[in-house]
């Protein structure tokens, strides 16, 4: 006997997988359904210690500008973080959690709904979250511009800060979105 005849009889000995049955079902879900809510509760708070960064370094730099128009674009870029701060408290919650005797499709059904939620929330970063601190950069260098006249300065500070923001983009709406789509995809059909 040769060696690919052994390993196709070593394979075919090999028990079939268990079928899932209900309360193996119901526990896999909840256990995912905790796995998520611990996730987004650490994205939230990296993103609200991040903006009350923002809100901070940018109302010291507004505080010290050196003119109107920049002391404007760097409040209103602080203002941003107190803005991220609102709507990550209000639409970037982790799952509801049903009652603990809820079926499957209970469970799935808020999995679902919560993964729908985070997609649109991620899909659309680009005005919540990016758009508020770009105009406020926009403006700050603008003045900048405007009292030093330094023309290469300007370009230079507002491509980084675009470069940074289409980055930003890009991780939101590609991978984070695709991550998303991918776990829903994977939750048990009700069939």
């Amino acid at each position: 006997m040769n060696s690919d005849d052994e390993l196709r009889d070593l394979w075919r000995e090999q028990p079939a997988a268990p079928v899932r049955k209900g309360e193996d079902m119901l526990t896999l879900v909840i256990e995912r359904t905790r796995k998520v809510d611990r996730q987004i509760a650490a994205r939230n708070t990296r993103e609200i210690c991040a903006a009350l960064l923002v809100m901070v370094t940018f109302a010291v730099m507004a505080w010290h500008a050196g003119g109107w128009i920049e002391r404007l674009g760097w409040a209103i870029t602080s203002a941003s973080g107190v803005w991220i701060v609102f709507y990550l408290m209000r639409h970037g919650k982790g799952p509801g959690r049903p009652d603990r005797d809820a079926s499957v499709a209970a469970y799935t059904a808020v999995l679902a709904e919560f993964y729908d939620r985070q997609i649109r929330l991620l899909r659309s970063v680009k005005y919540w979250y990016i758009l508020p601190m770009y105009c406020g950069v926009a403006i700050a260098a603008l003045g900048q511009w405007l009292r030093t006249h330094d023309t290469a300065a300007a370009l230079r500070g507002m491509s980084i800060v675009t470069l940074g923001c289409i980055g930003v983009a890009i991780l939101n709406e590609r991978y984070g979105v695709r991550k998303l789509e991918q776990l829903r995809a994977e939750l048990p059909r009700n069939d």
